[in-house]
């Protein structure tokens, strides 16, 4: 697009100044000769509008009027090739362009308005060809990133080397980062980073942030609007993929609910991100949060370790035991949500054992008046023998699900350790002996247990539920498989 100081940098065509020098660097869209005496009722934006002067008004007041309705057409400026007989531009009407920062231009009358009309054209078609040319280099750009980067944050890096600019695409509502590029160099003040913020559209409500060098760079609106069209399809792909998610974890929960499928599919949860400690959250949503029920899954805090999510009378959730899960679930759903969390989901206490264990968490948290609480937190009073297969689990997945889980994953031995600290009725010097590990290394474990299971096992009430639920694991066959384990150690 061709600026007025672009035009009168061109020699050939003999430009001089007149006022609203202020407005040099106004484009150019297209140029109309009109000698009417409204000539802004015949123009568009943009436009460059040539007269000889003869439908300008003779006095200096209805000069300033005149011009004041053709710069509120927002025509880029005004070029005067005065014949004879037309009245003189006024001192009013040239301060009043300086006022208004609407350059005019005079040009001889022997110009030929074709001349410059030609000039302006040429440009414009020039300008339109070079912006086309580099969408569809951007357009090309993303076919090669989509073939050779796996992940969105890669090709948007390559989008951002291509056009030399900063990206980031961040959440609408939380600013949180969705996904980010290499992203320029913080400001200083020798050289300043320019930050613009651009709505992109469709379901994802998410902005895309942009930080360059160059003030000028990116302004062009039809590389913003195929750029921005680029990622609300990389956008809503990825939403499309979550909901699919969705749906295939909401099936397995029911499933396991109904009996139907064993905790055993860790495979298909770790290609999730759920690796761990797991656990199960029962949620109450509050009320106008950023992401309604229907939706939380595509709250960022979620992207990279995506709950199996169930809509029940409450929401259920099986996630990971991390906090941004967990915060996110509470913040993003509303002020009033109320989370109840989980022992740890082991295949000894099962499933539907941690569902019941996570909505008894949220009674008592809404009992108590509070956003969230953990199975047990609140419990009080001594526990006695489990009369049931489900008593047993319950115990089993309240004391050592933690403990077995931690095992499982690390490869540890504390279940090992505890076993035998019990059967030597808690003879230190007895049991480092039997493990055949030192004292301290015996103290390290048992302090590590009391961390996991949340009772001290070196206490008479500590021993006391310990060996009740070790008891109840081994008269339940819960605890078979660890058993083995132990023996075979």
């Amino acid at each position: 697009m061709i600026t007025v100081q672009a035009l009168l940098d061109t020699r050939s065509l003999k430009l001089t100044v007149l006022g609203g020098s202020s407005g040099l660097a106004r484009t150019i869209n297209w140029a109309h000769a009109v000698d009417l005496p409204d000539p802004w009722r015949w123009i568009s934006a943009g436009n460059l509008v040539m007269t000889t002067g003869a439908g300008l008004p003779r006095s200096a007041s209805d000069q300033v009027i005149w011009l004041e309705k053709l710069a509120h057409s927002n025509a880029s400026a005004l070029v005067v090739a005065r014949q004879a007989d037309a009245p003189e531009l006024s001192r009013a009407m040239l301060e009043a362009a300086d006022r208004l920062m609407f350059p005019i231009l005079a040009a001889s009358f022997e110009l030929e308005f074709v001349q410059l009309s030609r000039h302006v054209i040429e440009s414009v078609l020039q300008a339109q060809r070079d912006r086309f040319r580099a969408s569809e280099q951007l357009f090309e750009t993303y076919a090669t990133a989509l073939r050779d980067m796996p992940d969105m944050a890669g090709r948007l890096t390559i989008l951002s080397d291509r056009l030399r600019l900063g990206l980031t695409i961040e959440d609408a509502g939380s600013g949180s980062i969705i996904v980010s590029s290499r992203a320029l160099p913080y400001s200083d003040e020798t050289h300043p980073v320019f930050v613009e913020r651009v709505a992109i559209g469709g379901r994802a409500r998410a902005n895309l942030v942009i930080r360059r060098r160059d003030a000028e760079a990116l302004q062009d609106p039809l590389l913003v609007r195929s750029l921005l069209g680029l990622l609300e399809i990389e956008l809503e792909r990825m939403m499309i993929d979550r909901d699919n998610l969705r749906k295939e974890g909401a099936a397995l929960m029911r499933s396991l609910l109904r009996g139907e499928a064993e905790f055993s599919f860790r495979p298909i949860l770790e290609r999730r991100g759920l690796t761990g400690t797991l656990v199960v959250l029962a949620v109450s949503p509050g009320k106008q949060g950023s992401w309604s029920v229907a939706e939380i899954h595509h709250a960022p805090a979620l992207h990279a370790r995506a709950p199996l999510l169930l809509e029940d009378d409450v929401l259920l959730a099986l996630a990971q035991d991390h906090a941004d899960a967990i915060e996110c679930l509470r913040f993003d759903l509303g002020k009033g949500t109320v989370v109840g969390i989980s022992g740890p989901v082991t295949e000894a206490a099962g499933f539907r054992e941690s569902v019941r264990q996570a909505r008894l968490a949220l009674a008592q948290a809404r009992e108590v008046g509070t956003d969230v609480v953990r199975y047990g937190e609140l419990e009080t009073g001594y526990i006695t023998m489990p009369r049931s297969l489900a008593e047993a689990s319950a115990l089993v997945g309240r004391y050592l699900g933690p403990m077995i889980e931690y095992d499982r994953v690390h490869g540890t031995a504390l279940l090992t350790t505890l076993m035998t600290f019990l059967g030597n009725d808690g003879n230190w010097k007895s049991t480092a002996f039997d493990l055949a590990i030192h004292r301290q290394t015996l103290v390290y474990r048992l302090k590590h247990i009391e961390q996991l299971c949340g009772v001290k096992p070196t206490t008479t009430d500590g021993i006391t539920r310990l060996w009740l639920a070790v008891q109840a694991g081994k008269a339940a066959n819960l605890l078979a498989d660890d058993l083995s384990k132990s023996s075979d150690e």
